[in-house]
């Protein structure tokens, strides 16, 4: 690909100056960024997948000191004879005033018996200038299922960046770089948070927020932030409000997730009561129970609105029939008479019959039965046309040992609908 402004230009003519990968940073990525495996047979035999020694292990733990070599190994019980791990590494260099982070392909290869071989191969690298520009030199990738898949023969050169750049570049990052001076002055130096290298440094030269976090020393912020920008612009008033006081956010995620509810609940995010909460998960629940009871209220409230439209039409149809009791010793049945009522029976009845409209359903007369203190029982649904109970449903849709009798009741009293439905025709 023919470079098409003057920073792919620059980024072409570094691309050749780069020179070859270090020893000790190949060394530090065998011990840190591929699994290192025992083989263990049924009989507790152990064969250390890094030196090839011999040795027992009788014990439960996933993971064992090899007594020859001293490597900490992962306990791997198989027959197998041979292992093959493989991970992704990048270094951080500085060339031609460009920052440039190196990735390469690392394949331990485990033989059991002999001591572990390995070998590694560049796959691209990426390239930011001050400005936060960015570009990526890439070996060709070759076509099938795995999207990772390079042509290890190709030369490495421009390329367009690709999400599969992106995502293997988000990988171990060998700890001693060289960085450019602004990303130094920007608080880039020392330990590195586990993060994205690349979007980090991206970040660290267009936000000023993540260059005050970078400088606080806070990494457990910048790891979130970084794969989380919109709760960065949502929470970061609230983020400097416990900073002045000095409050450690354990968890980012659910810290954040309680912001928004504190927002949504209409308290003030920038009040340290409450940003800075004594136990974070008790104040995270209190707020959804508070954040979902007024979305249920906002909710109900269109659902009034809605129902309002049909009011008119409601009473046209319904008054009929209001005012018919149906009782006995224990129940007693009413006609629900207004639409405060119906949302009311579907609220404490917890079902549907405000939701889903049933006050707009010519056919049906609605009626609540309960016992004579007042106690919910059943909500009845009556047909005009057919001329009986259609359904009736307790508490969340369910029978009631009333069911059958509250049934009957109101069959028995069917004359009543017939009678009020011609009084007022």
């Amino acid at each position: 690909m023919k470079p098409r402004n003057e920073f792919e230009k620059l980024v072409v003519a570094s691309n050749g100056e780069l020179t070859a990968i270090g020893s000790k940073a190949v060394e530090w990525a065998i011990r840190n960024a591929v699994k290192h495996i025992t083989f263990r047979t049924s009989e507790h035999k152990c064969t250390c997948g890094d030196c090839g020694e011999k040795f027992e292990y009788k014990g439960k733990g996933k993971s064992v000191r090899c007594p020859h070599c001293g490597h900490r190994l992962q306990v791997t019980d198989t027959l197998k004879r041979k292992h093959q791990e493989k991970s992704y590494f990048s270094t951080l260099e500085v060339i031609g005033g460009l920052q440039v982070q190196k990735v390469f392909l690392l394949t331990a290869i485990y033989c059991k018996g002999e001591p572990m071989d390995f070998y590694y191969d560049e796959v691209c690298r990426l390239w930011l200038n001050v400005k936060g520009q960015g570009a990526v030199t890439s070996r060709l990738r070759a076509m099938g299922y795995y999207q990772d898949s390079f042509c290890f023969a190709s030369p490495i050169e421009l390329r367009n960046m690709s999400d599969v750049h992106l995502v293997i570049s988000d990988t171990y990052t060998y700890p001693y770089y060289s960085v450019l001076p602004e990303l130094r002055r920007n608080g880039m130096k020392g330990k590195l948070p586990d993060c994205h290298p690349f979007e980090l440094m991206k970040a660290l030269l267009a936000d000023h927020r993540m260059e005050t976090m970078m400088k606080a020393g806070d990494y457990k912020a910048v790891e979130y932030f970084i794969y989380h920008l919109l709760d960065l612009h949502t929470c970061w008033l609230s983020y400097k409000v416990t900073s002045r006081h000095h409050y450690q956010i354990e968890d980012f995620g659910t810290w954040c997730d309680t912001i928004r509810l504190l927002e949504r609940s209409g308290k003030d995010i920038h009040n340290a009561k409450y940003v800075c909460p004594t136990n974070l998960k008790a104040e995270h629940d209190h707020w959804l129970k508070k954040a979902n009871a007024i979305e249920r209220k906002r909710r109900d409230m269109e659902r009034m609105e809605k129902a309002k439209a049909h009011e008119a039409e409601f009473y046209k149809n319904k008054s009929c029939y209001f005012g018919i009791v149906i009782s006995d010793e224990d129940i007693e049945i009413s006609v629900l008479d207004s639409l405060e009522a119906y949302e009311e029976e579907g609220s404490k009845m917890k079902h549907c019959v405000f939701q889903c409209e049933y006050y707009a359903k010519t056919d049906s007369v609605i009626l609540s039965a309960h016992d004579h203190s007042g106690n919910r029982i059943e909500t009845v649904e009556f047909s005009l046309s057919q001329g009986k109970v259609v359904q009736s449903r307790g508490v969340c849709n369910s029978n009631t040992e009333y069911h059958d009798r509250i049934i009957r009741l109101v069959n028995e009293n069917a004359y009543r609908f017939m009678e009020a439905r011609r009084a007022s025709a």
